[in-house]
């Protein structure tokens, strides 16, 4: 076993987020190395992991989720590595035993591997039926993502231009076409509490994460389509979004609600993106009370 998890590392990209390392850590097998790709400038993490020879911090400017995916796969020294999220769990020496003997079994004929996650909703997150221990899936969540280096290596990583959302969904669609197949392994179960690897109370610090999220899933989205499927496509299928969205906007200005910011960041992102602008919004940018 201890060869195994001797072939494995864990990337684990973290803004804020030293309060979930600490416990997530505990789980992991110390033959296993850990490189955590900071983009917060959090020092106090190289005080708080001193005694842990198994992990290696790096400090990176914030320029992209996938931006520093393809940093970490320089730098790790293993065939296969395991990205993953601090505000996930479920992760443990069997899941990282698991996901190998099946990238084994396959002959590393595939592009990612994902698990099972226990708390996702079906509308807004497909996976593949548990009756399969594994099944070949469209994509899988960005949040638990297996790699071979050389395959994530050959399919030339995810798009750096891509600051957050829709990577993991380009990336599989672009190895696909070279012969690698996204899959979900079943057998390895998962929870994702999604938006608490951050820490904060506020209110409004919430509010502007959500807004900032809601703003960089829209860019990618348009991104992603006009990349995949063209410029003409791309804005006969976003024409009726932006329509909801500029009449939302109108709708939340009149009556005066908070909402208003919500819909405003959607239309900056879209426009932003259709005008093939780059993904520059970051939180400190993102408006508040328009």
């Amino acid at each position: 076993m201890k060869n195994i998890l001797n072939k494995i590392s864990i990337v684990l990209v973290c803004y804020n987020s030293s309060f979930k390392l600490k416990k997530f850590i505990q789980k992991i097998p110390s033959e296993t190395k850990i490189y955590i790709i900071d983009n917060s400038k959090d020092y106090s993490l190289k005080k708080k992991f001193k005694n842990k020879k198994n992990i290696k911090i790096y400090f990176k400017k914030n320029d992209g989720y996938g931006s520093s995916i393809n940093f970490a796969s320089n730098k790790i020294k293993t065939p296969y590595f395991l990205v993953v999220q601090p505000d996930v769990s479920g992760i443990r020496k069997s899941s990282l035993i698991k996901f190998y003997k099946y990238a084994k079994k396959m002959k590393d004929k595939f592009s990612v591997i994902g698990p099972h996650f226990l708390n996702a909703s079906k509308s807004g997150h497909f996976q593949t039926n548990l009756k399969y221990k594994i099944k070949e899936i469209h994509n899988v969540h960005g949040s638990t993502m297996f790699f071979n280096k050389k395959i994530f290596n050959k399919n030339k990583g995810f798009d750096k231009n891509i600051f957050l959302y829709w990577e993991e969904t380009d990336y599989s669609k672009r190895a696909s076409k070279n012969g690698y197949n996204a899959y979900q392994l079943n057998i390895v179960k998962v929870k994702h509490e999604k938006g608490k690897a951050v820490k904060t109370n506020n209110l409004k610090d919430i509010e502007k994460l959500e807004n900032l999220y809601t703003w960089h899933f829209i860019w990618s989205k348009y991104y992603y389509f006009n990349k995949h499927y063209g410029k003409l496509l791309s804005l006969i299928y976003f024409t009726p979004i932006l329509i909801r969205i500029l009449f939302r906007m109108f709708f939340y200005k009149l009556i005066k609600s908070k909402r208003f910011t919500k819909y405003y960041c959607r239309w900056d992102a879209l426009k932003s993106s259709i005008l093939n602008k780059k993904s520059l919004m970051r939180l400190d940018k993102i408006p508040t009370n328009l």
